[in-house]
């Protein structure tokens, strides 16, 4: 059919549009589609039409099913499924969160068993991430040039702290993992916890007024290194280490800092203007402290190297001695060895005065680590749990060993008033059991006849016997009440 100019129904290719009267040609008719090659064609069109995608917006129904993620984007507007495996969810640092804005990545797909149309997400990342990091950058460009970031402005760490203040949030990991890595590391050391809020609205101010707190009390209290640490995040979740207020505070701290935040592939302003940074709060705590072991096995070879100097120095003394009394023996043979003897004794007391010194030195400062570290040592702490278990076991025993008393008097009163009422003793005061042939007791005399077999149970014994005959009591008398009252209730006239 030749192509008129403005014919809408060719531009459309007449696929909604009826022939008109006057087309001599009628429209081809169009096969019919099954749903699973419509479903096909639906999929190849928004796959090769729209593909991938870059999409902000508010997370809503997130959850996860055998690892794989499903959640929705929505705005004011519309809402679109997502989805995301569970090999790329398990690779993702952002989990979505209802209520989160999230920029997502990924290709726009359709789901064929369902009917539904879904985003499936290969990224995940918070709204607003490239303008944090913009933000990390400008503020890393303005310290370095103030000369935050040099090392000439860090403060080197003591060799052996014996107090250090760990601030971090109270009960969080970062603090147990801190205390339980102290506890094998060196627990000779005190730790004093200061608790901070680590994340969240007005958390930079609070960890800037923390340090400046304890830099200004670390005197008085003896602290030695500040250490600030929390567990791992997301970028947003550990960006109050990277405030101004932050990197302020520790940089005009007195006291040396040292950071362990995040995991170690995390690095925060504070990390790079502390005095020193180690990758987890782990390892900032044994990064800090002494090592028990290389401390003993250095302070064993300087006593060694000290043993050996004395020898020398006594050696190469007695060797001095020996050639001047050689040279001077000819002249004055038993005034030149008494004179060198002299010598001898006089340097022989005094290193004997000085290695005595210096091991008494060593031995009260080993003997005082040794006390500070016996009461730190886990059997102290054992035996102290050890007697409250042993004293809550005697008061539970005692109060077991009454809760039976009472209980053996309730039963043995229980008893006396059984034997009291039971049968026997009713017997022993002189009743009797009246029993039919069959076993039933007579209850009245109406319920047996002359002549009937019944047997007598006394407390002693029974009697086998006949009736001969019954008398039975007199009915007692009908009380009949009064009639009532007649009513003087008058009716109304």
């Amino acid at each position: 059919m030749a192509r008129r100019i403005g014919d809408h129904r060719s531009l459309a290719q007449g696929l909604f549009s009826k022939p008109a009267a006057d087309d001599p040609e009628p429209a081809a008719p169009q096969e019919p589609l099954t749903v699973s090659a419509l479903a096909d064609r639906i999929q190849r069109t928004l796959e090769q039409g729209v593909g991938q995608v870059l999409v902000i917006g508010e997370v809503s129904n997130a959850r996860c099913v055998s690892g794989h993620w499903y959640f929705s984007i929505k705005d004011a507007e519309s809402r679109i499924d997502c989805m995301m495996f569970r090999s790329t969810a398990d690779r993702s640092t952002v989990k979505p969160v209802d209520g989160g804005s999230l920029l997502i990545r990924g290709t726009v797909t359709h789901y064929k068993p369902q009917g539904r149309t879904q985003i499936q997400v290969s990224q995940l990342a918070h709204a607003g991430a490239g303008d944090l990091d913009a933000r990390f950058r400008e503020l890393c460009d303005e310290l370095r040039a103030l000369g935050y970031f040099d090392e000439s402005a860090k403060v080197p760490l003591p060799a052996v702290p014996m107090c250090i203040a760990l601030v971090t949030s109270a009960g969080s990991a970062a603090e147990h993992d801190c205390f339980h890595a102290a506890a094998s590391s060196f627990p000779a050391t005190r730790i004093l916890a200061v608790d901070v809020r680590v994340q969240g609205s007005g958390a930079a101010a609070a960890i800037a007024n923390a340090i400046a707190a304890v830099d200004e009390a670390a005197p008085t209290l003896g602290i030695e290194v500040i250490l600030l640490v929390r567990g791992g995040g997301s970028r947003e979740d550990l960006w109050s280490f990277n405030e101004r207020v932050v990197a302020d505070a520790i940089f005009a701290c007195r006291t040396p800092v040292v950071t362990g935040i995040g995991h170690e592939s995390d690095t925060t302003i504070a990390d790079l203007v502390a005095d020193f940074r180690a990758p987890t709060p782990s390892r900032a705590i044994t990064e800090t402290l002494a090592d028990r072991a290389a401390l003993h096995e250095q302070t064993s070879a300087l006593a060694r190297r000290l043993a050996r100097a004395q020898g020398a120095l006594l050696e190469r003394a007695a060797a001095r001695i020996h050639a001047a009394a050689r040279a001077r023996a000819v002249s004055d043979p038993a005034g030149v060895i008494a004179v060198q003897m002299g010598r001898v004794s006089a340097l022989a007391v005094a290193l004997g005065g000085t290695m005595s010194a210096w091991l008494g030195r060593q031995l009260a400062h080993t003997q005082s680590r040794s006390a500070r570290l016996a009461r730190h040592h886990p059997l102290q702490r054992l035996s102290a749990q050890q007697a409250r278990v042993e004293a809550t076991g005697s008061m539970l025993s005692r109060v077991l060993d009454a809760s039976l008393m009472r209980a053996s008097a309730a039963i043995d009163s229980a008893s006396r008033t059984l034997e009291a009422v039971g049968p026997a003793a009713v017997f022993r005061r002189g009743f009797s059991l009246t029993l039919r042939s069959d076993g039933t007791a007579v209850r009245s005399v109406h319920e047996i006849d002359e002549g009937s077999q019944i047997e007598t149970v006394l407390a002693d014994g029974s009697i086998q016997s006949a009736v001969k005959s019954k008398q039975p009591n007199a009915p007692a008398a009908t009380v009949v009440p009064p009639p009532p009252a007649p009513s003087t209730r008058r009716l109304p006239s």
